[in-house]
């Protein structure tokens, strides 16, 4: 296992537009590194923390490059700019997300409560059938009786006018 010393010119975006690069360098063992172990390490050698800034690594070229160029080639001096947190980080991820959780709580707790009401008319729904099966019958016996009175008005007429043959 080895230790390499990487070069970095420190630029910090977050305090001034225009910075001035401050030079430092960071000690690697290069075999076997671990990314977040390499990013811990930067953020330390910068004195900023993670929640509130984000930093972007740069080649000699002024290119982004990832953290494992760091340990792939720790010959090359690279940039570190310091950056604050923009708008559309983390937190409004999560502030979506949350928003997107207490929607679907309070879609969920309407129909909880639509559910309960449907609960209590349950015992008044079957007792609106049966008065309106009784409705109904009532009608419809009202008719048959009207029904049959035409028809026995009708009838004895009907059966005198009928020539029956001798």
């Amino acid at each position: 296992m080895g230790k390499e010393t990487v070069s970095i010119k420190i630029r910090r975006f977050d305090l001034s537009e225009k910075p001035d690069s401050i030079d430092k360098s960071i000690c690697i063992t290069v075999p076997n590194t671990d990314y977040s172990t390499v990013t811990e390490a930067l953020f330390e050698v910068c004195g900023v923390s993670p929640e509130k800034t984000v930093l972007k690594i740069r080649n000699s070229d002024e290119m982004l490059v990832p953290v494992s160029f760091l340990i792939e080639n720790p010959m090359q001096i690279y940039y570190i700019d310091v950056a604050n947190i923009s708008c559309f980080g983390k937190n409004t991820n999560s502030l979506l997300q949350d928003a997107y959780v207490d929607a679907v709580c309070n879609k969920v707790k309407s129909l909880e409560s639509r559910i309960a009401q449907a609960e209590l008319l349950l015992p008044q729904l079957e007792w609106r059938r049966q008065a309106y099966m009784e409705d109904t019958v009532s009608g419809l016996l009202n008719k048959v009786q009207f029904l049959n009175r035409r028809f026995d008005e009708l009838y004895p007429k009907y059966k005198i006018n009928q020539v029956v043959p001798n």
